[in-house]
This record gives structure tokens, sequence and C-alpha cells, in this order.
């Protein structure tokens, strides 16, 4: 059995890292509440009731058990269904077979005895290695759910759950558990994901233009540990905002202060100057709330994604992160640089401003303004906001659910909200050896940040004069910041690759276009032509794979967006000859490629062509 047990490992040590580990750390110990029956040669999963044992799949007829099992479902396209419990695997392998490519599986096992011993008996690497199936096993914590923030929710349109009778009653505690935590996940990720799509073009672009002020800018990473003394109050926009301007004015020489764009103008204009501001929305809309107001001696911490004329207004005082960038990376790659601080960043500006209070090593983090939750008039922002001045400071008080407030039962938490409620509450849980306070009077009650007054935020903090310390830092930094380095560098090696790429997709693309519509037959299926555009799909793949720096480069621009509109066009692709369905899948995929290099080579000859025929 070991041959079994060690082939199935290693795609569980490459595809599902987390599952890998919880199965090693098993040891000895045997399934809770199931045993493996041998008969005839044949293992047969039993299900241990007291004294009593009943196999998992029937006595008998298995495959008319699976087939009935599969049709009742009635399962929607372009959805993740999660499956309870993963018994021998048969189940799971039929619903993989049978489902269409636009259904993706998550595989919930509660014992990680049992799937031990179910891989050291039945070789699973077929539907395991399947990039529509992930899995998770044992407790039902952030690492559990790690697998499906990424190629399990690409072009996901809703999630289910899929019961399996027999598996699912051995704990029906534990699988409703699983159910309501992966809908919750869902609602945090699934938005992330649409807006990483729909930005992917604006992100690449933004970090073009931002390279010449940005690429020699300090690292955040420069400042990591460097606070542990200093308190950190994190300024968001909600309304309680509005009532914690005093506070702030006595307590802005004793704490490191730093509000997202959101709130800079509303501090601003009440003479109070944050040591900090962070933005990071790649989109326009964050540039209101620089407007009309002074940016002199506050420096901005921002990834290279932001948006353009915001990092030129703040040129010279600027401190840079990359979460994940390729184009930053090829950068460092050709320049010898350090790689970049990855911080944050999950669809809230607040998020990142945590993130940088844990960075900075700071042991007490004060939440002002941080209300994420709609009051009774229907307002959700401070009113000198840049939400304000087109009145989408109001939300519909109609719409969300309510939950326990600071100093109310209840307050009303609306879908957007609630996302960042939670990326907060995890973030914390994460972050035992830090303090935190949460000032907003009026807002929803954050797990791990406990309400403070004003009276009591005031002693928390102390009176010692300590934020100057955090603003020489900052500002020797920004003193001593280097020269732009030879953006050049970037652009012939990257160019090189994508239009070699550009090149033999283009050319795929236009022969498999032209392929007669009589190939469609199955007479047709050998036929040379055929088979030569259909090995075509292999040779693209490698040119992608031989380098992923520059592949990935390509992959987060418009190739993005086009390689998802490709997933859902094949997916209505059928024809009787497999051939012919095959290279019009190709096709479309040729297609997509040579849209993405398209976009990218414009790019790049339109930010850097100069800067090359310069030197």
């Amino acid at each position: 059995m070991k041959p079994i047990l060690d082939a199935n490992l290693r795609v569980l040590k490459a595809r599902f890292p987390i599952v890998y580990e919880r199965i090693l750390g098993v040891g000895d110990r045997m399934p809770d509440n199931f045993h493996y029956q041998e008969e005839k040669g044949a293992f047969r999963l039993m299900i241990q009731r007291g004294e009593h044992s009943f196999p998992v799949y029937g006595e008998n007829k298995r495959d008319q058990l699976l087939n009935r099992w599969y049709k009742g479902l009635n399962l929607a396209g372009e959805s993740l269904y999660a499956l309870t419990g993963f018994g021998d695997g048969s189940h799971a392998r039929h619903f993989l077979n049978e489902s269409s490519t636009g259904t993706n599986l998550l595989i919930a096992e509660k014992d990680p005895a049992l799937l031990r011993e179910t891989l050291a008996r039945f070789d699973c690497t077929d539907f395991l290695s399947n990039d529509r199936c992930v899995l998770g096993v044992g407790e039902l914590d952030d690492a559990f759910f790690n697998d499906i923030q990424g190629a399990a929710l690409t072009g996901v349109n809703e999630v289910n759950c899929v019961l399996f009778s027999p598996l699912h009653g051995v704990d029906e505690s534990y699988y409703d558990r699983m159910r309501n935590e992966l809908l919750r996940q869902y609602l945090v990720v699934r938005p992330l994901m649409e807006v990483n799509i729909r930005t992917a073009t604006d992100i690449q672009e933004n970090t073009f233009q931002n390279l010449p002020y940005m690429a020699q800018a300090p690292d955040v990473g420069e400042l990591k540990g460097a606070f542990p003394d200093i308190p950190f109050i994190l300024i968001g926009a909600g309304p309680s905002l509005d009532e914690s301007i005093d506070f702030l004015k006595e307590v802005q020489d004793r704490a490191i202060i730093v509000a997202s764009n959101s709130p800079y103008r509303k501090l601003i204009n009440n003479g109070i100057k944050p040591h900090l501001v962070v933005t990071a929305d790649p989109m326009s809309p964050t540039l209101l709330g620089f407007n009309n107001v002074s940016l002199e001696g506050v420096p901005l911490a921002c990834p290279f994604s932001a948006y353009p004329e915001i990092v030129k207004r703040f040129s010279g005082r600027i401190l840079s992160w990359c979460t994940f960038n390729p184009i930053v990376d090829v950068l460092n790659q050709r320049t010898g640089g350090k790689p970049r601080t990855p911080i944050m960043e999950q669809g809230t500006v607040s998020g990142c401003v945590l993130d940088l209070s844990a960075l900075f090593g700071c042991k007490k983090v004060l939440l002002v303004g941080q209300d994420m939750a709609v009051r009774d008039d229907g307002r959700y922002y401070t009113d000198d906001s840049f939400y304000s001045d087109s009145g989408d400071h109001y939300a519909n008080t109609k719409q969300g659910q309510q939950l326990p407030g600071n100093t109310q039962q209840k307050v009303l938490v609306e879908g957007r909200l609630f996302v960042y409620l939670k990326t907060f509450e995890q973030f914390i849980a994460k972050n035992p050896q830090v303090e935190y306070r949460n000032l907003a009077r009026t807002g929803v009650r954050v797990k791990g940040a406990p309400y403070a007054t004003y009276e009591d935020a005031i002693d928390w903090i102390g009176e010692e004069t300590r934020s100057s310390h955090f603003v020489e830092k900052v500002s020797y930094l920004l003193d001593n910041q280097g020269e732009c380095p030879d953006l050049s560098l970037i652009y012939k090696p990257a160019r090189k690759y994508v239009e070699e790429l550009f090149e033999e997709v283009l050319t795929a693309s236009v022969e498999t276009e032209m392929l007669p519509e009589k190939f469609s037959g199955t007479n047709y299926s050998d036929n040379k032509q055929m088979l030569a555009l259909l090995n075509k799909a292999g040779q693209v793949n490698t040119k992608v794979d031989s380098n992923k720096l520059y592949w990935n480069f390509l992959f987060e621009g418009k190739t993005k967006a086009e390689l998802v509109k490709y997933r859902r066009i094949i997916r209505e692709i059928d024809f009787p000859s497999k051939a012919w369905a095959t290279s019009q899948r190709n096709k479309e995929y040729f297609w997509a490629l040579s849209e993405g290099c398209h976009w990218l080579l414009n790019s790049l000859d339109k930010y850097f062509e100069n800067t090359e025929r310069d030197r």
C-alpha cells in the first residue's frame, strides 16, 4: 500500500500542503468512526455504530447508487460545490467525471486519519490533480479554506453544499459549520476576485506609470518592528470620526496616526496632520480625497499599482509595498534589488493600514472612525470625506444584517461592511500579542477590539510624546532614497518573451480559424492538418512555461480577463468529433492569449520605448 500512499501524498504536497501536513500529523491513530473491511482482495469502507457497522456505499450495485445520487443533485453551472465527506473517494471522482468544466468541487473531510487510510488503499491522483478539485481536512480554520481562494472560485457565480448522506450523518454539526464558514469565505473572497479581474489592466498601466516615481522609493519593510513602544491609531472614515476630532487633537503627539485616503480631508480641515496617509485603490475616485487640501509634510504609503496622479502629487515622499506585482518582480530580478514587502490588500484600504500596524511592531492599536455599520439615518461615512461629495456616504438602511454594536444592542451591517468586519476580526485573531481598542461609539462590535470611551483611550495611550521617533525615522528614509534605476531593463526581456509568444499564438489562431467546417466530422479526426493544430497547444504551453516570471507579467494584465472569458466560452463548445471540439477550444485559447499579448506589447512600447531609445 505504501507506493499508492506515496503517490497520493506527492499530489497533496504540491496542491494542498495544509492537508499534507495534517495527514502526516495523524501518526498511528485510526479513524474515529470508520474502518476498512477486506473482502476477496478488495477494500470496503464501513461506518462503525457501536457494535454494528454498515457499508458507506451499500451492500452492492455501487455504480447505481452513485448514479442515482448524482442525478438527484440538480447542479448549476459555474458553481463551487462543497462535498461533505471524502469516504473512499468514489463519489468525488463520480462527481468530477460527470459534471461540466465550469463546476468546481471542494471536498471536506473531518477526520485526517480516514483520509490517510483511504489514500493508502486507493489511487486518487486522477481527481486530486484535477484543477476543479480542492480539498480540506480537519479543523475548520483559515488554513482549511486557503485553497479555495484561487482557481476554485475563478468564474464561480455561487457556492452550494452537496450532501452524501452516510458520511454527512457521521458529524452533521461539523459539516454544517463548514458550509456556513464556506459561504462567509465566499462573501469575502469573491468580490475581491471580481475586482482583481476587472482592474487587471488598470493595475499594470498604473505600475508602468508609477515606476519612475516609486522604483527608488523606500520599502515599508525598512520600518519592520521599529515602533513597539508607540501606540498606533488607525483612522477610518466612519461617521463616528465626526465626534473623535477633539480626542485626536489631544493625542496626536503621543501615537502614530495613520489615515486611509478617505478621511484625510476631514483630518486636515480640522487641524490634524496624520503621520502617514495610505492609499491602495488603483482607480481614479481615490484622488478625490486629496483634492483641494494640503498635502505638505505628509508621507504616503502605497503599492506600485496606486492611482498615478496621487503618486505624482506625493513624489519624493512615498513608502512603497508590493503584495504581488510581476512587473516589480522583474525589476528586482534585473537590478538585483531586494524583494518588496507584501501588505494585506483585501478590498478595504483600512485593512492595509491594519497590516502596517503589525509590520511596525506596535503593541497597542486603536481603531478610530472604523464603524463598519450604517447609522439610523443611513450614513456610513463621515460627512467631510470624498464620499459625501456625491452623496455616497449614505447606504440602504433596508439591506444588511443586524449585529451587536459597541454601545447599541444591534447595528445594521450591509454586505460590503460585513466583509470588512470579518477581515478585521481574522487579522486581530492572528495577532494575540497586540492590544486592540475600538473608539467607534456607533459602530459594530469587533471581536478582539473592545470598545473604549475617550477617557479610557487617553489613559490607555498614555501621556508620553512619542510620535516624533516615527517622523524622524520616515524622514531619514525619504531623504536618503537613491536614484531611479534603469527602467529599460524591464522593457527588453519582457517584450522579447511576449513578442515571441504573440507570433506563435496569433499564427495558431488564424490557422485554426481557417479549418474547413467539414473537419467537424469524426472521419477527419486523424487528418494531418487537424493533428498538427492539436499539437500546437502543447507547443504554446511549452513557450508559456519557459519563463514563469514573464508569464506572470503577461498574465496579470489583460490576459487574465481574456482567459476568464475563454473559460466561459469553451463550456458551450460541444461537437460530435472530439478532435474538432478540442481544436475549437484551442482556438479560443489562442485568441485569448493573442489579445493579452497584443495589449501588453502596446503598453510596453507606450511607457518604455522612449526610455529604451534614449539610451
